[in-house]
């Protein structure tokens, strides 16, 4: 395995997975659920949460990277940060970056309004769609940092 600052976290995962019989179908799941995961959520909506996610953990590699087939300039994810007042984000994805800001900080306070607002504009199968996708995502990334510090790849 080579730097794994230089390699995505779908090579990290392959990688770290790929060791055993088991592991590679621990891995093909994960991939199974990450792929559902973009076609149950309007994409882009998930990649700016996924990005957040990267930015609120610290994974480098994770900001750096972009989805295949979503597009967001640069002025929208130079805005990320200040996502609450910025005027580069509608209402629908000010409550996903809401929601998912806490589901990230803190899941078992995350609030009954964050869930209302991701409601509102995705309605209650894409709420729960929604909190699934998040789910995968947020363990990809946090599985990463892991294997990054497990396996002495640089902070990414």
């Amino acid at each position: 395995m080579g730097s794994l600052a230089s390699l995505t976290t779908d090579e990290v995962l392959a990688d770290v997975l790929g060791t055993t019989p088991v592991l590679r179908d621990v891995h093909r799941a994960m991939s199974e659920a990450h792929d559902a995961a973009w076609d149950a959520v309007p994409p882009r909506l998930l990649e700016l949460a996924r990005l957040l996610v990267a930015l609120l953990l610290h994974c480098d590699a994770e900001m750096a990277a972009r989805t295949v087939g979503v597009v967001l300039d640069d002025a929208v994810l130079s805005e990320l940060p200040k996502w609450p007042t910025s005027p580069a984000f509608s209402d629908a994805e000010r409550s996903v970056l809401a929601f998912t800001e806490q589901f990230v900080t803190d899941v078992a306070s995350l609030s009954d309004d964050a869930a209302a607002q991701v409601r509102e504009h995705l309605g209650d199968a894409g709420l729960n769609d929604f909190t699934k996708a998040l789910l995968v995502v947020e363990q990809r990334i946090r599985l990463r940092l892991v294997w990054d510090q497990l396996l002495g790849g640089e902070q990414t």
